[in-house]
């Protein structure tokens, strides 16, 4: 299918489909003068936005993408390079809830003292 039916079928820009082209994530065959995609480039779009909704980078997906390219698509290799992805962003999370955990409590005991000072200046 040509690009237009392409991006209607992901949802999607025709500037998005050509930057991942750019960066080599979709990789459509050629007629003679067009870019033909087929079924695996449908899957590797749908594989980029589920990776990018687990807040991976296109730098990260490049890197999945050219495990996958070199080794194969069931391969350890490519197994291996997305759960040490993955894993980073288990433990960045992680992280980041916990900072959040601790801001909210601050939040709490200043809510409490103003509250406090606020109930004893109207008595």
């Amino acid at each position: 299918m040509k690009i237009g039916k392409f991006i209607n079928k992901v949802q999607t820009t025709k500037d998005t489909v050509r930057h991942y082209e750019k960066v080599g994530l979709l990789k459509p065959a050629w007629d003679n003068t067009h870019r033909i995609y087929g079924e695996k480039e449908i899957n590797d779009f749908h594989a980029i936005k589920e990776m990018q909704a687990l807040d991976m980078s296109l730098k990260e997906i490049q890197v999945i993408f050219e495990v996958k390219q070199n080794n194969g698509c069931g391969s350890t290799e490519l197994l291996e390079e997305v759960i040490q992805t993955i894993v980073e962003k288990q433990q960045h999370l992680m992280l980041e809830e916990k900072t959040i955990r601790h801001k909210k409590e601050q939040i709490t005991g200043m809510l409490n003292v103003l509250m406090e000072v606020n109930q004893k200046g109207k008595k």
